[in-house]
């Protein structure tokens, strides 16, 4: 510390050492001066740039619907019959792509739970496979079918497929 005036003033100075062994002050870039990086310097920064632009692709599976005739038809006139939940059931399950329910060798059926809420029929349709006897829902996907009350699809939203980041 040095004082001028009533004002105490500190210089910071880091140094260094050179080959001759003298203790030299660290220069530090000043005004209209170029700082070169280093390497570990650029690397970071763009560890940091990759990790903040690849975060939102990273981040799950993007929800898609089913949509056309063969997978969400809307043809049945508003006057229709209502339907009831086997008839949901059924209307859920010819939705769902073909083998959906197998058998395979790593699909064995679907189980079928049926929801009427708000005077809509919401189908979820779940693949199992047989582990001693029980079905085993782990690493297999499922389907949401959601219908009106006449039985045109309202909506047709497929699972998360197995593999896929959660």
């Amino acid at each position: 510390m040095k004082a001028s005036g009533t004002t105490m003033e500190r210089t910071r100075c880091a140094r260094r050492s050179s080959s001759a062994g003298k203790v030299q002050p660290d220069r530090r870039p000043g005004i209209g001066e170029v700082r070169r990086w280093s390497r570990r310097t650029v690397q970071a920064h763009l560890a940091i740039a990759v990790a903040v632009f690849a975060a939102p692709a990273l981040s799950g599976p993007v929800e898609v619907y089913r949509e056309g005739d063969r997978w969400c038809p809307r043809n049945l006139p508003p006057g229709s019959p209502r339907i009831d939940q086997k008839t949901a059931e059924r209307i859920a399950l010819a939705l769902v792509p073909d083998d959906f329910c197998g058998p395979s060798p790593s699909i064995a059926g679907c189980d079928v739970v049926t929801e009427n809420f708000y005077d809509s029929w919401r189908v979820y349709v779940h693949q199992y496979h047989r582990v001693r006897g029980a079905r085993d829902w782990a690493a297999l996907t499922h389907t949401y079918v959601i219908l009106d009350p006449v039985g045109n699809c309202l909506a047709n939203i497929p699972g998360t497929e197995p593999g896929a980041p959660r």
